[in-house]
């Protein structure tokens, strides 16, 4: 048996349903449709039980966190999957996906990437970044770190949507389950764990603005979002739109008082009432939506 520790995969494998909500809701966000990752298993794995999964190409996502560079992560996706994926997210109907047509789908495939990221820091409650992410379709063979260490973490995730059923598999080595555990163990270096993107280290009385900036995101700061607030919408045939004329009265789906919504580049993302600010309107923000809600409702548009 790998020599890792059972107290480490029980808190990694707790943290799975957690990790794989994220990951959905990344994905179904990339993809313009629900993707689920879910029912997650994790167990320490020999390095020699993974030889049969070294026999035919597939996809190889693999990146380590910024500031644990040395840990490098890697996904798994069998051929057979990555044409469900590639058929549902395009579709199309292709029998085979090759470097060209992966080119349709990297930013839901990159979208794992970003989920995994996205999980680490909100249980580390810090901007959590990728670095040196490559992702190809290859033969498979493993990064240094886990040849080293002997034994890995493995995660087999099921994936699935209306016309999508599939799986993965996520290799993690010791070092990056104790970043998702929250927890240090002698090979790390909890100030660099805990550090900026650029390796630099950082106090624990650092504040998360501070946080998010030598994270390197401050970097995305001036990219524009529209934001857009909804108050209802109605379905028409075509006739009545053309009937249409000045002083008609249109009967939205929402009752009076009910609170607007708010969308993020056509994603809601929170809800809010109706203010006037001089002789502006604006909207005070009542709730944002948690990423299960917000996976709910990419779901229903899919």
């Amino acid at each position: 048996m790998a020599n890792i520790s059972p107290d480490l995969v029980s808190k990694f494998s707790n943290l799975q349903s957690n990790i794989w909500q994220n990951v959905s809701l990344a994905v179904s966000e990339a993809a313009g449709m629900g993707i689920n990752f879910s029912d997650a298993m994790t167990l320490a794995t020999e390095i020699s039980d993974l030889y049969s999964e070294m026999t035919s190409p597939k996809l190889i996502i693999q990146f380590a966190f910024a500031n644990n560079p040395d840990s490098n992560q890697v996904v798994l996706i069998s051929q057979d999957t990555l044409v469900d994926i590639y058929n549902s997210v395009t579709g199309k109907s292709a029998d085979s996906v090759d470097e060209n047509t992966l080119a349709e789908i990297r930013d839901s495939v990159e979208a794992i990437v970003q989920g995994l990221c996205l999980a680490a820091g909100n249980i580390r409650n810090e901007a959590m970044v990728a670095s040196g992410l490559s992702v190809r379709l290859q033969i498979f063979s493993l990064p240094n770190n886990m040849q080293a260490a002997g034994g890995v973490i493995r995660t087999n995730v099921r994936i699935s949507s209306d016309d999508l059923s599939g799986s993965l598999i996520w290799l993690t080595d010791e070092d990056t389950a104790n970043v998702f555990a929250n927890t240090d163990n002698s090979a790390s270096n909890p100030t660099n764990i805990a550090g900026s993107a650029s390796g630099a280290s950082t106090t624990g009385s650092t504040g998360a603005l501070n946080g998010l900036e030598d994270s390197g995101l401050d970097l995305l700061y001036d990219i524009p979002l529209e934001v857009s607030v909804e108050l209802g919408r109605v379905r028409m045939v075509v006739k009545d739109v053309i009937e249409l004329g000045s002083g008609s009265i249109v009967e939205i789906d929402k009752a009076a008082g009910e609170p607007v919504d708010v969308l993020v580049n056509g994603r809601l993302v929170a809800h809010g009432e109706v203010v006037v600010i001089e002789d502006n309107f604006g909207v005070r923000i009542t709730e944002i939506l948690n990423p299960a809600d917000r996976l709910a409702r990419l779901n229903e548009v899919a």
